[in-house]
């Protein structure tokens, strides 16, 4: 292949992924909005600005435009902890589990409120959606079950809570802050003060004099 052919092969592929992201961005916001049943293929097409035909050449049915829509918005909930495991002890990584949850949601609204409109509006997506979901929320549960174990075998914890029933309570308070945020116009504990919360219930740490309370 020439220099030529190469080069014009690879502008194909840049225009390519740009139209499957045009797309992708169109439907989710279609889809967040009208729910997937009431959206159509051609809707997609007029708010993506590019054919019909070329989002079936990309995604070959609605149902697997759905899921690519759903895989991106799921990307980035997944958090890896590999490289910073060595660095820190239990007490660290949990604070710092529940400083990402708080940051990310507040920062990925949408895709939150994608989820929920899909649960709202299609009850044929639901048992996909929420299988997903679930997934998701069980494997991070089970980070908290599992560092809660090993900080009470190190000593580390106030109290002699159930790792399943303690890591339960903080997802299940972390997602009272989630509807808090996304119903009532903002929550009255910013991430910071809930992290020295949490330190607070399972360690005894005191919360920090600046910006660690709820706001009155």
């Amino acid at each position: 292949m020439s220099a030529a052919e190469a080069k014009a092969s690879s502008e194909q592929r840049g225009q390519s992924q740009d139209s499957r992201d045009e797309i992708l961005r169109a439907a989710m916001q279609l889809f967040a909005n009208r729910g997937f049943h009431e959206t159509s293929m051609s809707e997609v097409a007029r708010a993506a600005r590019v054919s019909k035909a070329l989002i079936f050449w990309h995604f070959k049915t609605k149902e697997e435009l759905f899921f690519a829509v759903l895989s991106r918005l799921l990307e980035p909930y997944v958090i890896d902890f590999a490289e910073e495991a060595g660095k820190l002890d239990e007490r660290a990584q949990i604070l710092k589990l529940v400083e990402s949850y708080l940051s990310f949601v507040r920062e990925n609204a949408s895709s939150v409120r994608f989820f929920l409109a899909q649960l709202l509006h299609d009850q044929q997506t639901i048992d996909p959606l929420s299988g997903q979901v679930l997934q998701l929320y069980n494997g991070y549960r089970g980070m908290l079950v599992e560092l809660i174990e090993r900080a009470r075998k190190s000593g580390i914890c106030k109290h002699s809570f159930a790792p399943r029933a303690a890591a339960s309570f903080l997802v299940s308070a972390l997602n009272g802050i989630l509807i808090e945020d996304l119903f009532a116009g903002g929550s009255s504990i910013d991430t910071e003060g809930a992290v020295a919360m949490v330190g607070e219930w399972l360690f005894g740490e005191p919360a920090p004099a600046a910006g660690g309370s709820a706001a009155g």
